[in-house]
This record gives structure tokens, sequence and C-alpha cells, in this order.
């Protein structure tokens, strides 16, 4: 007798809950995060580079630690540094060096692990922005995207150089006030505007570039969203209200508001020509440059300046390409607006937020960068990942419930296959390039080859070689070889461009430090045929005379260095110092107060003040001057030193040694 068979019953498909669906947003997020941690877990020991020495640890305010946060919140980007107070105010990131200098002075690592661990803070809330965005289309598409994004090579400037932490802080909170004005058009919740008024505030205070995110939010709330009028009003008074917040802010602390005053063709190549058409023509060749790095990251350059990019016409075949990319993308996002293509989205995006630094309607300060590409970037994820989806004809129009972070990446083998290459050369090429931001030894060698034309990279690299024979960081059997690298790289300087005097006065200081004191005469005058008003060549020139014992000429050129620059606080501290050693004190100390009273944090003036009067025997004068210039220099070895000789002096053996203790236990060499 036959048993009927029972039919088989068929396997069902894992099906995702709510709270599956919810672990893999989760997983993603820290997937996105962790990676970005990994890309850049090679850059936590590096040293200080490039921009740090303005920024951090040459910088007089930011050394005072939580003491100089008043004076950053109330001063320009650079005036620890040069004392000026205009063009730029960015005071969040500054006021970060300051307290991690006060955790932790005069040690790049802390710095180092903030930014890396705030890419890796970028990484996870990009993603849950992207997820936002695309909300209702399958996960694997702000996935992909952010992935793309966090790994591009492009971003090693802004992560490795501790500088660019300015980048990181107005992306990062860029992002969060976007997401959280797409929470409020989806919920319409008031917490959520309070909430990106709060975050675009310090995104503003960061970087003025986020600016660009006001044109952002109307674009993004259309393209996603079918709000009316009310909502997109509502939506931009956050917005709106931070930024005028920090525009009357900037107004109210910078004594110039643009950077177009005195723009040097060392810093914008674009200076080189006064003719419209070859400047616009050259801004457009860069713009296609931007695009060649977004597509091809190499090679990678911290300096692109004179004379790198050549001043170029429209009949350069790179332009007319750039053009036509660019007149393509921009038809192709105005067709998209209708449809609400997000490849359309992502053209704009990347558009909007790097127009501002093309030079293409006005000049900046900067050729061009590696770390302006940061924001732009995400448009060009965007763009690109849309795109690949299309091409690969996968449909992510909707939601796909995945039961696990294994399902997700297997629904498209083609697709992730493309990605994980994509993820694969661009890790390999970021942690490749992170190396090169060791310090400023690795970043200088490695950009004087890959922009061989800037005049300035080769003079940061032989100048750096110059400063440390001067601090004699350098083993006496390495010497001569950091010698010959110093002068072989000004030199190449000068050869990229004949005016850029620093180069010079470089040089000469190399010739000076073997007591060539003939060519460095020479080389310094050569500078002054060139600039007749260049404070810093009379500057040069009368240190020159002064190592050569010639008080009097000293004295001469120092004087014409003063007078063709009035404001020069150096040469003023220089001018001092001659006079003091001609033993011509009350000449001294009106040159000393002069520079104090140009720069009042210039801690040298201070100590040389101080030394001054007590020569003269006038010890309380002394003390309140070495005072005065440890208030912006506590860390200053030798000021430490000069007012515990002078406490003990005057009799105060308890002063004395703790001051004389203080210096011992910075620089050792001081106890004889």
């Amino acid at each position: 007798m036959n048993k009927e068979k029972k039919p088989l019953k068929k396997q069902s498909k894992p099906v995702a809950t709510k709270n599956s669906t919810n672990s893999i947003v989760w997983l993603c997020s820290a997937i996105c995060g962790v990676f970005a941690l990994l890309l850049y877990a090679n850059t936590l020991g590096h040293q200080w580079a490039l921009d740090d020495f303005p920024t951090i640890y040459g910088n007089a305010v930011t050394q005072q630690g939580f003491d100089g946060i008043s004076t950053l919140l109330k001063t320009s980007y650079w005036y620890g540094l040069d004392g000026k107070n205009d063009w730029l105010y960015r005071p969040m990131s500054m006021i970060m060096f300051a307290i991690e200098w006060e955790l932790a002075p005069n040690n790049p690592i802390l710095g180092h692990w903030i930014n890396v661990l705030m890419y890796g803070l970028t990484g996870f809330f990009l993603f849950r922005f992207m997820k936002n965005l695309f909300e209702g289309k399958n996960i694997l598409l702000p996935f992909a995207i952010t992935l793309l994004f966090v790994a591009h090579p492009i971003h090693t400037e802004v992560v490795a150089n501790i500088k660019s932490r300015d980048e990181i802080l107005t992306f990062l909170f860029s992002i969060l006030t976007l997401n959280q004005i797409l929470q409020y058009i989806k919920a319409e919740r008031m917490i959520s505007l309070a909430l990106a008024f709060l975050f675009f505030l310090i995104a503003s205070f960061s970087k003025e570039s986020a600016i660009s995110i006001l044109g952002v939010v109307p674009v993004m709330i259309y393209f996603f969203s079918n709000s009316d009028i009310k909502k997109y009003a509502y939506a931009m008074l956050p917005v709106m209200a931070a930024a005028g917040i920090y525009l009357i802010a900037r107004g109210n602390v910078l004594t110039s508001q643009t950077a177009q005053e005195g723009i040097l063709i060392s810093d914008n190549s674009l200076v080189a020509t006064s003719n419209v058409g070859m400047q616009k023509a050259t801004a457009i060749y860069i713009m296609g440059l931007y695009l060649k790095l977004l597509v091809f990251p190499h090679p990678m350059s911290c300096d692109y300046s004179y004379n790198e990019i050549k001043i170029v016409g429209f009949d350069n075949w790179f332009v007319i390409v750039s053009i036509l990319l660019h007149l393509g993308m921009g038809v192709y996002a105005l067709m998209g607006i209708k449809k609400k293509d997000p490849v359309s989205f992502g053209i704009i995006f990347y558009l909007g937020t790097i127009i501002l630094v093309t030079n293409l309607f006005f000049l900046t300060r900067s050729t061009m960068a590696d770390r302006f590409l940061y924001m732009p970037s995400l448009g060009f994820c965007i763009a690109l990942i849309v795109l690949l989806s299309r091409l690969l004809k996968i449909d992510f129009s909707s939601a796909v419930n995945f039961p696990s972070i294994g399902n997700m990446v297997g629904y498209h083998k083609a697709f992730t296959g493309i990605i994980g290459v994509l993820l694969l050369i661009a890790s390999v090429k970021t942690f490749a390039r992170n190396q090169d931001w060791e310090n400023d030894t690795t970043i200088f060698s490695s950009d004087a080859e890959h922009a061989p034309g800037s005049a300035r990279i080769h003079y940061l690299y032989g100048n750096h070689f110059l400063q440390d024979l001067n601090q004699n960081l350098v083993p006496a059997a390495e010497q001569e070889e950091h010698w010959q690298i110093a002068v072989r790289e000004l030199k190449r300087s000068i050869e990229c461009h004949a005016d850029y005097l620093e180069s010079y006065m470089g040089l000469g200081d190399c010739y000076v430090r073997k007591s060539m004191f003939k060519e460095a005469l020479d080389i310094y005058s050569a500078a002054i045929k060139r600039n007749p008003n260049f404070g810093n060549a009379y500057n040069n020139l009368g240190n020159c005379y002064f190592k050569m014992g010639q008080y009097d000429n000293a004295i001469a050129e120092l004087t014409k260095a003063v007078t063709v620059n009035p404001q020069y606080s150096e040469g003023f501290n220089n001018l001092g110092s001659a006079y003091f050693a001609k033993q011509d004190f009350n000449n001294a100390i009106a040159a000393f107060n002069k520079a104090i009273s140009i720069a009042p944090s210039y801690s040298d003036a201070y100590k040389n003040l101080g030394s001054t009067y007590g020569t003269m025997g006038q010890l309380d004068q002394a003390i309140g001057a070495f005072l005065k210039g440890l208030e912006y220099k506590p860390n200053d070895a030798t000021i430490n030193y000069y007012l515990g000789i002078t406490y003990n002096n005057k009799g105060d053996a308890m002063n004395g040694n703790r001051y004389l203790n203080r210096a011992y236990e910075l620089d050792p060499k001081l106890r004889k």
C-alpha cells in the first residue's frame, strides 16, 4: 500500500523586523565611523606639520591655554601669530587648540586623536544624514555614498593636518544642521529647528565657508520633500539667524572683511596677470583640476601656489575641456530639477559648496587646495553612486528590508564588487598619503616633488631645514646635509619665482650661519633691489652687520627697516638689540617699547626690555617686563631664567629659585 507523500514545505526567506532594520541602521552607522577611524589610524603618532605652526605651537594666544579663550573670541584667526585683526574669523577650532594645549602642551598627539575621532563621528553621522535624505530608498545607497566619502584620499589634508580641524568642524556640524532640518520637514518638531540653529552656529564659527549651506537648505528641501512655502520659511530661519550672528560677530572683530586687500602672487597665481579674461580662464582651468582630483586623486599637494599652476587663456585645451564638463554638469543638473533627480542634487551641492574658492568670481588668498574639496566631495559621491546604480540598472527607489548586513552586501554582487574595489584603491592611497603628513620634513619633501613649480613649497622645505639647524635639532653628522638641502631648495624657490623675497631671506640666513657674510650681504641686497620697500631685507641686512660686530651699520639698516614699515615689530626689537650692543640703553628701551606697542603679545621684546632694565640695575622694571613676557609665553625657559636671576639679584631667593628651577625644568642646559 503506497503511502501518500506529504508536500514539502517551502523555505521561507528571512524577513526583517522593525528591530532588525534599526539594528542594520546602527550597524551601518558604526561601520562608517569605524572605517573612518581605521583609515587614519596611522596618523595618530604624527607630529606637527605645515599650518600647525601659525595656529597652534607658534601661536602666542593658543599657547595661553584656557586663559587665551576670551582673546580668541575677540580676535582674528592669525592674531596670535602676527597681531593683526583682519580677514579670517574662526574661533571654534582655535578654542579647541587652546584647550588641547592646556591639557597637553606642545604635544600634537592629542590633536591628531581628536581629528581622527571627529572624522569617525563624521562617518557615523553622515550615514544617518544620507539615510534620512534617501528615506524610503534601499539602505545600500546611502551606505555606499558614505563609505566612498569616508575613503576618498582627497580628505587626507583635512584629517592628517591638525590645523584643518576647522574643515572637519564645519562639515560635521553642517550635515548635523541639514539632518535636523530634514527631521523638522518630516515631523515639524520645533526642537529640530533649535538644534539646527545651534549646529549651524558652531559650523559658522568654525569656518566662514559654512555660509554655502544657506543655499543648500532650500535645494535639499525641494529635492527630497514636497513641502509648502511655510516649511521652507521655517527651515531657513535657524540657519539665517545663526549666519547673521556669525556675520555680526565677524564684523565687530575684524578690521578687514575680505582677502582682496594685498593678495600676494605667492599666495594666488592669478595675481600674476591683470588680464581679467586670463584670470577667469585660469580659474576654470583650476576647476577642471578639482574634478580631476575627485576622479583621480594623484598627485596631491599641500600647496599649489605660484608657479605650479600657470596662467592660461581660453585657447588652452584643458580650459576648453573644463568648460565643456562644467556646462554638461550644469545642463544635466537643470534638466533633472523637475524630476528631482538626486544626481542633479549632487551636482548642485558640489558646485554650490566649491564656487566660493574657485577664484571665478573674486580672488582669494589661495590658488588651489586639496582641503577645499572636503565638503564639495559629498556632492561628487552622491552623483557617482547614483549614476553607478543606473549603469548597473539597480532599482534603489524602494526600501528593502535586510535582516542582516550580509544580505545587504549581497543584494547586488556587481555593485558591491565595484564599490569594494573603489574603497580598496582609495584606502590604499589614503593610507599612503597619510604618511606624507607625518611632519614638516615628510610633507615638504614629498610635495616638492608633487608640485615642483611651487616656489612656496620649495621655500618651506628649505626654511624648515634651516630652522632645524638654527634650533640645534640636527645631529652634528647630518648638519652639512641639512644645510645643503636648505640652500638647494631656497635657490629652487627663487628659480620658480624670482620675486619670492622670503627665499632670499632664507638663503641669506643660510650663508650667515656659515659666516659667509659677503654672500649673505649680496643676497639681501639683491632682495632690496627687487623691492626697495621690503622691510625684512633691511632687517636681515642689519642682523648680518650685527653678527659681524658692525653695530653702526646694523642700526642704519634696521632704521631703514622700521622706516619703510612703521608697524614692523621685529624690526624695532632687533633695532633695540643693536642699541643695546652699543650700550645705548635709552634708545634700546624706546625701540623695545615700540615693538611691544605694535605687537602686545611679543614675548621676546619683553624679554629684551627686561634684560636692558636689568643691565641698568632697574630690577623692578626688569621683573615687570619679564613677568609680562611670561603671560604670553609661560614656557619660555630663557625668560624664566632671567627672571630667577633678577629676583636673586634683588635678594628675593624664594622667587629666584622658583623661576630658576622652572627654567632648568624647561631647558636643563641652562643649569651651569
